[in-house]
Formats: C-alpha cells, sequence, structure tokens
C-alpha cells in the first residue's frame, strides 16, 4: 500500500511540473517585460531632456555656461589659449515637433514626442517645450508609463521660467512644479534654493546644447537643476557619422553625455546623433544598460524628412 500511495505521489508530482515550469516562464517574461519598460522610460527621458546628465554628475564649480575646445586643453602650455566662442542661446522653434520610437533591441518599447510653441502669458512672451513619453500596449499590460514634462522659458532673455513633471510609472505618481525668480533662487513646493546664473532646467538643457555652435572636439558645459540639487553637465563631441533610420539618411555630429552615476553608469556609452546642420536633430540615441541596449529613433518631424 504504501508503495502504490508513494507512486501515485510521484505521478501527481510529474503532473505538476510542466505547470510549474510555466508559471516559472510567465514570471521569467514578466520580469523581463518590467525590466524593459523602466529601459523604455530611461531612453525616452535620455532622448528628450539628457535628463540623465542632471542625475548622473555630481555639481562642482564652474565659472559660467561656455563652448570649450578641448584641443585648446591640449595645446603646450607656453602657447596661448584659443578665444572661447560666446555661449548662443537655445534653438526654440516655434511649432517644431519630434517623435521618437523607443527599441528594447528590436522589440518595440514605447513612445516619446517633443513639441515647442509660443505663448503669451501675463509676465510676458515665452517658449513652452513639451515632452511626453508612454509605453506601447504590450509593457503597458505589464507596467504603464504616462510622463509628460513641460519647461516655459523666457520669450526675451530665454532663461527658465516654469518647470512641470506630471509622473506615471507603474504604481508611482509624482507631480513636480519648479518657479524661477529673476533673483537667482528656484523655488519647489514649500522650499527655497539658489542657483548659479544661466542656469537650466533639464528639458530646456537639449534645446540649449543644440543651440550651440558644436565643432568636434568641443565640450559643452550647462547648469542644471533637478531635484532640489545644482549640477555642472557635460556633453562632448565626438565626431561626425552618417547614420541611417527608418526615415532617412542624414550626416550627424556624435554627442555623448559624461555619465559618472546612475541607470547608465559603467555599463557603456551613450551616443546622441545630432543633424550636422543648423537645426542639430536629435536623430539618434543608442546605449547599453545592465539588462541590454536600446534606441529610440526620430520617425516623425516637423521638419522636412529624407537624406541631410
Amino acid at each position: 500500500m504504501m508503495r502504490i500511495e508513494t507512486s501515485q505521489a510521484t505521478q501527481a508530482n510529474t503532473a505538476n511540473q510542466p505547470t510549474a515550469r510555466v508559471a516559472a516562464a510567465r514570471l521569467d517574461c514578466r520580469d523581463a517585460l518590467l525590466r524593459l519598460a523602466i529601459i523604455a522610460v530611461s531612453a525616452i527621458f535620455s532622448m528628450v531632456a539628457l535628463a540623465t546628465l542632471a542625475d548622473a554628475v555630481k555639481a562642482a564649480p564652474v565659472a559660467d555656461i561656455s563652448v570649450s575646445a578641448l584641443a585648446a586643453a591640449a595645446a603646450a602650455p607656453d602657447a596661448p589659449a584659443a578665444p572661447a566662442r560666446p555661449a548662443l542661446r537655445p534653438l526654440l522653434i516655434d511649432g517644431e515637433t519630434l517623435d521618437f520610437d523607443i527599441y528594447y533591441g528590436a522589440m518595440p518599447a514605447g513612445h516619446a514626442s517633443l513639441a515647442v510653441e509660443s505663448d503669451q502669458t501675463a509676465d510676458g512672451a515665452i517658449y513652452r517645450i513639451t515632452s511626453a513619453a508612454r509605453s506601447n500596449d504590450l509593457v503597458s499590460l505589464f507596467f504603464t508609463v504616462d510622463d509628460r514634462v513641460t519647461s516655459e522659458i523666457d520669450a526675451v532673455t530665454y532663461e527658465p521660467r516654469q518647470f512641470e513633471k506630471k509622473i506615471r510609472e507603474g504604481s508611482l505618481r509624482k507631480h513636480v512644479t519648479v518657479h524661477y525668480a529673476a533673483d537667482g533662487l528656484v523655488r519647489a513646493g514649500d522650499e527655497t534654493f539658489r542657483v548659479e546664473p544661466g542656469t537650466r532646467d533639464i528639458l530646456s538643457a537639449l534645446y540649449y546644447v543644440r543651440g550651440q555652435d558644436l565643432r568636434v572636439g568641443d565640450e559643452v558645459i550647462v547648469r542644471t537643476f533637478e531635484n532640489g540639487k545644482n549640477y555642472q553637465a557635460r556633453v562632448r563631441v565626438r565626431g561626425r557619422e552618417k547614420v541611417s533610420t527608418r526615415r532617412g539618411s542624414y550626416d550627424c555630429l556624435v554627442v555623448e553625455p559624461d555619465i559618472a552615476e546612475g541607470v547608465f553608469a559603467k555599463t557603456g556609452r551613450m551616443l546622441i546623433y545630432l543633424t550636422d546642420d543648423a537645426l542639430k536633430v536629435p536623430v539618434l540615441l543608442k546605449s547599453k544598460v545592465k539588462v541590454g541596449s536600446f534606441v529610440a529613433e526620430l520617425v516623425g518631424s516637423s521638419h522636412a524628412g529624407g537624406e541631410r
């Protein structure tokens, strides 16, 4: 009798093994998709606003926002330094729209968009930059992402006035509003912080970089404010390259943010491809993180498409 009961238990356990394997596979799939969703969010904000710069680069003293040639630093000590080129204003084009698809490997993961519009407020004329990021239907089954970030910039001084971030990522809900005052103070909720002249929010920082006269070897330094802290963000122009996307082929400047910490730290390079022209449109981003690699690719724009 005992042998019969043992045999029956063994058969039951054997019968349950496929079910257990299926359950484990489902959990593995769920975990993979959750990780993919998180990667998609990071990719979106890397392209949209160089947000990882603010989280990754620690504050450091700096004389002023500037564009400097790295070649000058490598010159002989007794050689005269090349004169610094003046910093230019952000590149803000009323009515500009940029749309991106996010891929984890070859798998679609989400969509992001950027838009610029002019507006008239009680305090004067502004430019309003809006970025939106959303996970696709597959990822949203497991981890919904629906983020919206806006930056209001003075149309005369090109200094930030207000920054607002509405985050919905899984169960996380976050709403942050930051007000920039002319006296060098930043007000976020009930707290007040002092910032250096020329400090920008993380969204308008991308448009500042696009507005510079970029050359291979340059380093763009931008002061940013995020999460109650001041940061000095560095972006280096590494070279030129022709890239092909689903929308067309582009001659690009290859730009690399300097990232020391955070999700992208020590996991490989992150490269952003800006069209090598006056518009400097971001058409492609490539990066690796701990669980894979992703690409953010321009798929729609208010600018003319095709080869440039």
